[in-house]
């Protein structure tokens, strides 16, 4: 993957965002709605997108779990608030209203078709200050797969991922933007299940404590 020249590193979104189909060797998450980094899970009463990559078990950004725009993501990134500017000429959405954005400490390496070489890049991950956010650092295989396909610049889903020189280098530039309501929905969702978990884990517990207090008893 090659681009021209972005600016030095300033973006900001008008609350749209990537992702409606992943490219190369992603299947398609096109589901009807724009601006947003994943895809609705249809038959779930959903409204708003579920993770798309990696199987389904992340969205485009890189995040297993959306969260408010602006917040350090699940792994610990803390966001850098930059306001709109002609420096966001590259990266993909359309912004207007400043964005918050997340350096991810390790760069994403893949093999580049275009090249025939395995190559790395430095990623920046921006969210709207008006949307939900699923940047987050992610170096899943399938993930990266389904993100980044084979490599080559014609094939990437620029709504989503596009590729930029920040800074003097060349750096993958992804819109994690996702529609307000999108973390709360996803709680909704998958709350349930996590409180059953937990119990599970707790009660695990109970036939321990059962056991020894039948021995004591019985002693």
């Amino acid at each position: 993957m090659s681009r021209g020249r972005g600016g030095s590193g300033s973006s900001g979104n008008s609350g749209s965002s990537g992702g409606s189909s992943s490219p190369g060797r992603g299947g398609s998450n096109s589901n009807g709605r724009t601006g947003s980094s994943g895809a609705s899970s249809p038959g779930r009463g959903r409204t708003t997108p579920a993770p798309a990559y990696g199987g389904g078990r992340f969205y485009g950004g890189g995040a297993a779990k959306p969260y408010t725009a602006g917040r350090s993501s699940p792994s610990g990134i803390a966001p850098v608030f930059l306001a709109a500017g002609v420096g966001l000429a590259f990266w993909p959405g359309v912004w207007l209203y400043g964005a918050h954005r997340y350096h991810y400490e390790r760069p994403y390496t893949f093999f580049n078709s275009t090249t025939q070489r395995t190559e790395s890049k430095p990623v920046d991950c921006a969210c709207s200050p008006r949307g939900d956010c699923g940047c987050d650092e992610n170096n899943d295989k399938q993930y990266l797969d389904d993100l980044i396909g084979d490599g080559s610049y014609a094939g990437l889903n620029k709504s989503l991922i596009n590729v930029a020189d920040v800074d003097g280098r060349s750096t993958i530039l992804l819109n994690g933007t996702l529609p307000q309501g999108t973390a709360a929905e996803f709680a909704s969702v998958n709350g349930a299940g996590d409180g059953l978990r937990g119990l599970i884990r707790h009660a695990g517990w109970w036939p321990v404590v059962a056991t020894a207090c039948a021995i004591v008893f019985t002693a």
